[in-house]
């Protein structure tokens, strides 16, 4: 027969949160919800690389980025 290992740690943190919210099924659901909307916020909030930031928006030193029209 086949043991279930991969069982243990998928299964695990969904019953230490229902013995976290006094086995309330609002409250769970609650945990279960907020901890994936942190989860969600932190992966939008990554770092954006130094390269990245520091990348100048045009070459022109006066600020002016437009380019020059001729009639």
């Amino acid at each position: 027969m086949m043991q279930p290992h991969w069982l243990i740690p998928v299964l695990a943190p969904a019953v230490v949160l229902w013995q976290e919210s006094g086995e309330n099924p609002a409250l769970f659901c609650y945990l279960i919800g907020w901890g994936t909307y942190l989860n969600l916020r932190s992966r939008a909030m990554a770092p954006i690389p130094v390269t990245v930031r520091h990348k100048a928006p045009c070459s022109n030193s006066s600020g002016n980025c437009s380019t020059v029209s001729t009639m």
